[in-house]
């Protein structure tokens, strides 16, 4: 096993599954899966079409030839909303009307329910900088704070962008040397002027830019001076990074090796017990307390317990290093599970003010170096504090988990009596019509051996619309667990069927 190693990128292609991970000092610090079927559509360019704009809105919906429609709204560009809006760089009004062709790219997600959301200011990442294809602006990631760096940068990038576009430097100039931020700059205008040619030539709805797939995005941006090495268990795929890497990333120092050992990659770098408990709720602490982390449709909500860590005599100070050691662990989870969205964290009470303060300003400086933009609010009388994330790419769940089909995702299945009771409803319904007198109970077999061993419905037959009527009940191994149907047996009782009534 090897865990020594500073920072370090797996590769695990299993078929048609990738799995990236950024190991940081021994630790498991992020991971990305993607399957080949199902890619995302973040930072994708489209030529689309408008089929309908919502003027109150200030939107837009776009058919980009996906499933369900794009929406459009006018205030949206990548990460970098915030710093535009503050240089009132973006524009305030949707300039285009139903059935024009407008260029937008994929900014979140689609889901179930709805289409992507998507932004007509269009942005190709690099690993130093951002080009702002179509909106003429220049500015620097706020987590540059130095301001002669700062000034040095813009004047930069000014001198470097094109007419009509510009340039955002992001985090990792801190590192970088002038030549190559130039060079990075210089290879992302001539993408957009390949991607302007696409969009010229291509006729109708289509795909003009694909961001690419979870090699380039992840290693494009994982990459760092603290990377000693690329790990990949496919030598094709190994073969694939280092090609990438000559071209797009020529900046990368390290290796990129193929891993052929007979122990598997995730244990002989010692990540395989995190890899066993990434969905788990429960995270444990080094200390002896835990974090319960349950999603919402709303929100992410984590609440932190001190478990088993008795600390001091002194219960403030045992909150207190329980509450810390919670902070950087926390900080680790949004990056390792992707959380995007709203976050809402429940630390255990404290008392004592300088404490509050002292959490929260461990929160946001371990979020600092997040490249995923994070606003932390300070904490509130209840001892919450309130976190927003940018939801870039898909949650780790969404990407490798589904619904279970017996209870939809609620994690809870309903209880014998309740679906007894509901069948009884639909019961009653059927025979509201006097012409039936047979009920035939189609159910999952351990509900219809609970409906058969209590006998739920022989009192009800006695009487009322229920005199002189039969109920059978008839397992189904076919239908989800609890599932069942309330049929007319007017038709003919099944063989297997047997009677309640």
């Amino acid at each position: 096993m090897q865990n020594d190693m500073k920072n370090i990128i797996l590769v695990d292609s299993e078929n048609s599954y990738t799995t990236v991970c950024l190991i940081e000092n021994g630790r498991l610090s992020e991971l990305y899966s993607e399957s080949a079927d199902e890619r995302q559509t973040s930072g994708n360019i489209y030529k689309g079409r408008v089929t309908d704009v919502v003027d109150g809105l200030q939107s837009a919906f776009v058919d980009i030839g996906l499933n369900r429609t794009g929406f459009w709204y006018i205030d949206e560009t990548l990460d970098h909303k915030s710093v535009l809006g503050e240089q009132n760089a973006l524009p305030h009004k949707i300039m285009a009307k139903e059935g024009d062709y407008v260029m937008v790219q994929a900014i979140k997600e689609g889901t179930d329910l709805k289409g992507p959301k998507l932004s007509s200011n269009i942005s190709i990442p690099g690993h130093y900088v951002v080009y702002l294809y179509n909106l003429d602006f220049v500015g620097v990631s706020n987590k540059i704070t130095n301001i002669a760096l700062r000034d040095k940068l813009i004047n930069l990038l000014k001198s470097l962008a094109p007419e009509g576009g510009g340039f955002i430097a992001r985090t990792n100039c801190l590192t970088a040397t002038e030549e190559e931020i130039k060079q990075e700059a210089e290879f992302l205008i001539k993408a957009g002027a390949r991607i302007q040619k696409r969009w010229e030539e291509t006729e109708g709805v289509a795909l003009i830019h694909n961001e690419g797939n979870i090699l380039y995005r992840t290693i494009r941006d994982m990459l760092s001076d603290r990377t000693e090495s690329i790990v990949c268990n496919n030598e094709q795929m190994a073969n694939d990074i280092r090609g990438m890497v000559e071209v797009f990333c020529p900046y990368f120092k390290g290796s990129v090796d193929y891993y052929n050992e007979e122990e598997d990659i995730y244990d002989y770098y010692g990540i395989g017990e995190d890899m066993a408990m990434i969905y788990s709720p429960r995270v444990d602490l080094p200390s002896g307390g835990f974090l319960m982390i349950e999603k919402t449709e709303a929100l992410t909500a984590i609440d932190v317990n001190t478990g088993k860590f008795v600390g001091t005599d002194n219960r403030e100070d045992t909150v207190y290093q329980t509450n810390l050691e919670a902070v950087k662990e926390i900080a680790r989870q949004f990056r390792l599970r992707n959380i995007g969205g709203i976050i809402v964290v429940d630390f255990i009470d404290m008392l004592d003010p300088e404490h509050k303060e002292s959490v929260v300003e461990a929160m946001k400086n371990e979020l600092f170096f997040d490249r995923v933009k994070t606003r932390v609010l300070d904490m509130s009388g209840l001892g919450l504090v309130e976190i927003t994330r940018k939801k870039v790419g898909k949650e780790l769940g969404s990407v490798s988990q589904d619904k279970c089909p017996y209870c939809g995702g609620t994690g809870v299945l309903m209880l014998d009596a309740y679906v007894s009771r509901a069948i009884k409803y639909n019961l009653k319904r059927l025979f509201m019509n006097h012409n039936v007198s047979i009920a035939l109970i189609y159910a999952h077999p351990e509900l219809a051996r609970h409906l058969v061993e209590r006998r739920v419905f022989t009192e009800e037959c006695t009487s009322g619309i229920w005199s002189q009527k039969r109920i059978y009940v008839v397992p189904d191994k076919n239908m989800d667990f609890g599932a069942y149907k309330v049929l007319s047996g007017m038709g003919g009782v099944p063989y297997d069927a047997e009677l309640l009534t």
